[in-house]
C-alpha cells in the first residue's frame, strides 16, 4: 500500500488583487525574523558575501535582528577590522527614527571622550545609504560586540548570575549612563538586558578564532506573504501569483563571549593573582624595617581581601586614630578613594572599570617605589562574623537533615502563575528568615575576617603604584534608537513594560535621566535572581496590565504618592480618593523581605542589597537617585581574586 500523502494546508489572506486562500509558507524559525517583514517598506533582503558601500563592506554572517533591523557581522577591507552592520528597515518612520540615532550618536562619540564612562557605549564607526531592489535602507555601522545581558541570564536561570559579576556591571552600566546623562545630556529610555552587550578583549584575533572554527552560516528559504488588505471577497487560487515570492532567513550567529576570558585560570586572572601575591611580599619587605604592625597586617590580609575599585585618585592612608574615626564617611560617594567598610585591600586605578592593555611592573623594588598607594583596612563590624550563603542549608537543619559541605544549593521557587498581583501570589504565607550557612563560600556576603584595629599600620610613603585589577566583563550600552533629549522629548511612550517607570506608567511627562536608573535597578535584579522584579499581567475585562504593575510597585515599595497625579492615565489607575481603581487587595512585600523569604539572602547581604537598590527605585522621580550618586556605591566594591566573579 503506497504511503498515505500528507495533507495540503491553506491559509486565508488579502493580496493586492483580493483575499485569497493560499498554501501554508514553508516553517521558518520563530526565533528569526518574520519573512512579511521583508515586503515593501520592511528587511532588505541580505546574503552571505552581499557587499555595501561599493564594496567596502563583505557581510560574512548574520548577528542578530530587532524590529527596527538586521544585524550582520562584516569585514571592513578599507580599515581591514570587522564590524557590525546594521541595515534598517526602508519604511519612512524606521528611516527617521535612524537619522535621529545618527544624529545622538555622533553626539555622544564627541562629548567628552576622556569621561570613564564613554568606554561603555557602543563606538559607533560609519553610516550609509544603501540601494536595494525596491527601496533605500539605511546602514549603521558599529564595533563588534557579544552576546547580551540576556544571554548571560539564561545561562544562569536556576541561581542568578554571581553578585559580584553583577557588580562589575553594575558599576559599568552606571558609568555609561553617567556619561549619557551628564555629558551628553540623553535618556537612553529603553535600557533593557537585551540593550546592554559584553565587550570581546581583543576583538579581531576572536572573530577569527570563530570564523574558523565555527559552522557555515545555515539558511532557509520561505515564502514571503503578501502584505495585509483590507477586502472583502475570497477567491480560491489555481496558480501561484507571479507577484509571490521567496526570501533567504539566515540563522542569527551572535559572538560569544571568549571562555579563556571568562573562565578563573584566564591568564588575566592568574597574571594579577602573581601581582597581587608580589605586592603583598614588597609591602612586607619595606615594612619590616619600619613597622612590624605592616607585617602583621600583611600577613593577615594575604589570605584574602576585598578590593575596592575606585576610578578617583588615591590619598596616602591616614593613622589608625583618623581611620577609624572616619570609616562611616569614607566608605560613601565621591572622586576621591574611600576606605571599605569591610576588609579590604584598597586600590586606585583610572581604568578601573576597564580592561588594561598596560602591564605594570612587579618587581619588588617597582613595587615598594610605590608602597603608598595601598592601604589595608579592617573594621570591628566584620569581626568573626560568617559567610552566610544563598543555599538552602538552614532549611534542611530546621527539618534535622544536615548537607554536605561541597553540596549546590537547591533550586530556586518557580513563579506561580499571574493573579490580582504578581507579587504577592510569590509571597509564602508563613515563611520566616532562615539561619546563615556556615558551611558554604558562594554567599554574596560582603564579611571578611576581621584585623585588630592595634595592627592597623602607620601612614606609608606617599608615592604611586599602578596596579589596575583586570576585569572578567566588559560591557557597552547599546541600541540608542529610542534615546531622546533629556528635557525635549521626542516621544512621551518609552521603556519596555517589565523595565518601565512608574511616571511613565501614569503617563507623566516631566520624566527626565532618572527614568533609566530605575531600569537598570529592574536588570540588577532579574541579573541576581533570573526573575522580572516586575512582570505585570492583565485579568481579562477586570484590570489591565498597568494596573498591575501600579499593584506590584505598591506592594514592593509603598504608595505612589504625587506621582500619581498629572499623567495621562492617572484617572484611569486611581479613583479619586488615591486607591487603585480595580486591584483593591493588596499585600506588602518590602524588598528586604523578598530577598531573605524567597531568595535566601541572609538579612545582612539583603540589607547591603537595599542600601544599594531603593534609592533607584524611589518612586518619585524627581527624588531618585542619579547615576553619578551610585557610581560610587560601597555595594559595588568586588575581589578581583574570587572565582565567582571570573566564572561565567
Amino acid at each position: 500500500m503506497a504511503p498515505k500523502q500528507p495533507c495540503a494546508k491553506y491559509q486565508y489572506v488579502v493580496t493586492a488583487s483580493g483575499p485569497k486562500i493560499v498554501p501554508v509558507p514553508d516553517a521558518y524559525s520563530k526565533d528569526e525574523e518574520s519573512p512579511a517583514d521583508y515586503n515593501s517598506g520592511g528587511y532588505l533582503q541580505v546574503k552571505i558575501n552581499d557587499t555595501f558601500k561599493d564594496g567596502r563592506y563583505l557581510v560574512l554572517r548574520k548577528l542578530g535582528w530587532g524590529h527596527f533591523s538586521t544585524v550582520w557581522l562584516a569585514k571592513d577591507t578599507a580599515n581591514r577590522r570587522h564590524c557590525a552592520l546594521k541595515v534598517v528597515k526602508s519604511a519612512g518612520r524606521y528611516a527617521e527614527t535612524a537619522r535621529d540615532e545618527i544624529k545622538l550618536l555622533r553626539q555622544v562619540m564627541d562629548a567628552n571622550p576622556s569621561h570613564n564612562g564613554r568606554n561603555h557605549i557602543v563606538s559607533f564607526l560609519d553610516s550609509f545609504d544603501h540601494a536595494g531592489p525596491e527601496d533605500s535602507h539605511i546602514c549603521l555601522v558599529f564595533e563588534p560586540l557579544g552576546e547580551n545581558l540576556l544571554a548571560l541570564i539564561e545561562r544562569h536561570k536556576k541561581t542568578g548570575v554571581a553578585v559580584d559579576l553583577v557588580k562589575v556591571i553594575a558599576k559599568q552600566m552606571l558609568l555609561g549612563l553617567q556619561y549619557l546623562h551628564d555629558e551628553c545630556d540623553l535618556v537612553h529610555t529603553d535600557i533593557k538586558p537585551e540593550n546592554i552587550l559584553i565587550s570581546i578583549p581583543d576583538v579581531e584575533a576572536h572573530i577569527q578564532s570563530e570564523l574558523s572554527r565555527s559552522p557555515s552560516p545555515t539558511s532557509r528559504r520561505v515564502l514571503v506573504p503578501p502584505k495585509q488588505l483590507a477586502r472583502v471577497s475570497v477567491a480560491i487560487p489555481h496558480h501561484k501569483s507571479a507577484r509571490e515570492r521567496q526570501v533567504q532567513i539566515f540563522d542569527s550567529q551572535p559572538l560569544a563571549s571568549p571562555s579563556s576570558f571568562s573562565c578563573p585560570n584566564s591568564p588575566a586572572r592568574l597574571s594579577y593573582v602573581s601581582r597581587v601575591a608580589s605586592a603583598q611580599s614588597a609591602l612586607a619587605s619595606f615594612a619590616s624595617s619600619s613597622n612590624s604592625n605592616v607585617v602583621n597586617s600583611v600577613r593577615r590580609k594575604s589570605g584574602g581581601g576585598k578590593l575596592a575599585l575606585t576610578t578617583g585618585h588615591f590619598e596616602p592612608s591616614a593613622s589608625t586614630s583618623d581611620r577609624s574615626s572616619d570609616e562611616s564617611s569614607a566608605s560613601g560617594s565621591g572622586s576621591s578613594s574611600s576606605v571599605s567598610r569591610y576588609g579590604s585591600i584598597m586600590v586606585s586605578s583610572s581604568v578601573a572599570t576597564s580592561l588594561s592593555n598596560d602591564t605594570p611592573p612587579t618587581s619588588v623594588a617597582s613595587v615598594t617605589s610605590g608602597i603608598g598607594k595601598l592601604a589595608f583596612t579592617g573594621s570591628p563590624e566584620t569581626e568573626k562574623v560568617p559567610s552566610p550563603c544563598t543555599c538552602t542549608c538552614g532549611a534542611q537543619e530546621a527539618a534535622g537533615t544536615t548537607e554536605e559541605p561541597n553540596s549546590k544549593p537547591a533550586q530556586q521557587p518557580s513563579r506561580p502563575p499571574a493573579g490580582p498581583s504578581l507579587l504577592s501570589q510569590t509571597a509564602p504565607a508563613n515563611l520566616k528568615p532562615l539561619p546563615p550557612c556556615l558551611q558554604h563560600p558562594h554567599s554574596p556576603s560582603l564579611s571578611q575576617p576581621h584585623s585588630d584595629p592595634s595592627s592597623q599600620p602607620d601612614a606609608l610613603p606617599d608615592e604611586s603604584l599602578s596596579m589596575p585589577p583586570p576585569l572578567p566583563i566588559s560591557i557597552k550600552i547599546a541600541d540608542l534608537g529610542n534615546a531622546t533629549p533629556t528635557r525635549k522629548h521626542y516621544t512621551e511612550d518609552i521603556q519596555t513594560r517589565q523595565y518601565r517607570a512608574p511616571e511613565a506608567i501614569v503617563g507623566r511627562t516631566d520624566w527626565g535621566a532618572t527614568a533609566d536608573i530605575w531600569s537598570v535597578a529592574c536588570v540588577l535584579f532579574e541579573l541576581l535572581t533570573a526573575e522580572y522584579l516586575f512582570d505585570p499581567q492583565s485579568q481579562g475585562d477586570l484590570f489591565g496590565k498597568d494596573d498591575d504593575h501600579v499593584a506590584q510597585i505598591i506592594e514592593l515599595l509603598g504608595d505612589f504618592g504625587e506621582t500619581k497625579w498629572g499623567g495621562r492615565f492617572s484617572r484611569e489607575l486611581f479613583d479619586s480618593s488615591g486607591a487603585l481603581r480595580y486591584i483593591r487587595s493588596l499585600k506588602p512585600w518590602p524588598l528586604k523581605r523578598v530577598m531573605v523569604e524567597k531568595y535566601l539572602w541572609s538579612e545582612r547581604d539583603s540589607e547591603a542589597l537595599c542600601e544599594f537598590l531603593l534609592p533607584m527605585l524611589t518612586i518619585d522621580h524627581r527624588q531618585r537617585a542619579h547615576a553619578r550618586d551610585l557610581v560610587d556605591h560601597p555595594w559595588l566594591e568586588v575581589d578581583p581574586l574570587s572565582e565567582d566573579l571570573w566564572g561565567w
